[in-house]
């Protein structure tokens, strides 16, 4: 009998249009028939230099594995929350250099700039551990 292929083709088949069509809208908006008025749209910001994200921001992405604020919980990582600025620095750059070995972290060290590794360093110094 060829009724489960055929079924098995069929569920398949709608599971991929699925797929496709998740990031459609469902309902799109209607169009716009007028373009907005020039005193309804703010005005462009002129190009300027960008603020750069803050230590607590940039650090937010080593929370994965050394936990929230650098306070890990647990024995596998070492906590950042409270390491002295010049010890943090100066591992950071070690693994970025590949002075310090490590399986992940020299990819990760690699990404951040030397002002991005000073206000991480600054952000956990003064983050108190647990």
């Amino acid at each position: 009998m060829r009724l489960p292929h055929l079924t098995l083709a069929l569920v398949g088949l709608v599971f991929a249009i699925g797929l496709l069509g998740a990031n459609a809208p469902v309902f799109a908006a209607p169009a716009a028939t007028t373009p907005p008025s020039p005193a309804a749209t703010p005005a462009a910001l002129p190009p300027g230099p960008k603020a750069p994200p803050s230590g607590a921001a940039i650090a937010q992405t080593c929370a994965g594995c050394h936990g929230t604020e650098g306070r890990l919980k647990a024995a596998a990582f070492m906590a950042l929350a409270g390491m002295p600025k010049a010890q943090f620095v100066q591992a950071m750059r070690d693994f970025r250099s590949g002075k310090r070995p490590a399986t992940l972290m020299r990819h990760v060290a690699e990404g951040f700039s030397d002002g991005e590794i000073d206000a991480m360093a600054a952000y956990f110094a003064a983050v108190k551990p647990e």
